[in-house]
């Protein structure tokens, strides 16, 4: 049950409170590090709130935990009716009603109430606090991507059932990682849609083909890197959200990743590379361009675009000196005069 698991993670957090405050109070009483008559009082009141609220948790997760999970749903539905009074009973709608909860909270409050034993009842503040934790440990996301990951995973071993598993055991760890990006693709493209559907935007047609000698030449000719850069681009204007645009460019890297060095196996990844493909192609309706005649058009409408492109222009802010070569530089200097102390 989701409220046992936010009741441990509130738990954890009051003690380790108590325990940072404590410190603070023992630094002060010992003199080693002193605390202004205002700090010494907030940190001895907050100790007092924390200790009241771990106690407090620890009843409710006590109360919880010693009911089975079958148990605990078979009783909030037959006991409903007849063991909960008024307040609870309208528990819901209250919930539901309250103008200083945001809407996101307000319905996670109100699943776990459903989720709560027939005899067990908390108060409004409670199952908001409960509510907060479910949702900053993305307890229900993980347990809906958990067995959609499932699903991915079956099928990918479907994919594979025919494949020798000495080729792929030479694969590494890419059996691994590609459900795992399928996954994360196939959310984004469920994302893109829902926002679509909610917000009565055009249609959306799904995500254009790409072309495997992107891929195969790619950082051998500049037409394949720029074709692909195209493609990335006109998936990214698909993206609605700042989060989804985020998500799309780690998406790409890793896409491209697995797709390269899939790539570079030569015949030892085809077999995978064409699962890799299907899975995809499966989940979330990316598909591979196969058609002859496309590729050819495609490839010409490449060499046009590049004969026009002016490469002289930075599409992005541009810095000569990144952020990472500054601590690189500063890195070097430091161990250089350290070499010249000794």
């Amino acid at each position: 049950m989701n409220a046992l698991i936010a009741v441990q993670d509130l738990i954890n957090v009051n003690k380790k409170r108590i325990k940072v405050l404590k410190q603070q109070i023992a630094l002060h009483d010992s003199g080693e590090k002193k605390l202004s008559v205002m700090a010494y009082a907030s940190a001895e009141n907050a100790l007092e709130k924390s200790q009241i609220a771990l106690e407090k948790n620890e009843l409710i997760y006590k109360e919880l935990n010693k009911r089975g999970l079958m148990e605990v749903e078979k009783e909030a539905q037959l006991k409903e009716a007849i063991t909960r009074n008024n307040y609870y009973k309208y528990q819901k709608v209250r919930l539901k009603r309250t103008i200083k909860r945001d809407n996101d909270l307000k319905l996670e409050a109100m699943m776990i109430v459903d989720e709560l034993p027939a005899d067990v009842n908390l108060e409004d503040d409670d199952i908001f606090e409960l509510a907060s934790a479910t949702i900053k440990l993305e307890l229900r996301i993980h347990d809906e991507l958990y067995d959609q990951l499932n699903i991915i995973k079956r099928d990918f071993n479907e994919l594979l059932k025919n494949v020798q598993n000495q080729d792929i055991v030479k694969l590494g760890m890419l059996d691994i990682h590609i459900p795992i990006l399928v996954l994360h693709l196939s959310v984004l493209v469920a994302n893109i849609q829902e926002i679509i559907d909610d917000e009565e935007l055009p249609p959306f047609k799904g995500l254009p083909m790409f072309e495997d000698w992107w891929i195969e030449e790619l950082w051998l000719n500049h037409q394949a890197y720029f074709g692909l850069y195209k493609w990335k681009s006109i998936i990214g204007t698909l993206c609605i959200t700042t989060e989804q645009k985020l998500a799309w460019e780690s998406i790409f890297a890793n896409w491209v990743f697995i797709k390269k060095m899939l790539n570079k196996k030569g015949s030892l990844g085809y077999e995978l590379n064409y699962a890799f493909d299907e899975l995809v192609k499966f989940h979330t309706k990316l598909e591979e361009q196969t058609d002859e005649n496309n590729l050819k058009a495609m490839e010409s409408i490449i060499k046009d675009i590049t004969t026009k492109e002016d490469f002289s222009i930075f599409k992005t802010k541009h810095a000569i000196v990144t952020p990472y070569l500054e601590f690189k530089k500063e890195k070097i200097s430091h161990i250089v005069e350290e070499e010249k102390t000794k």
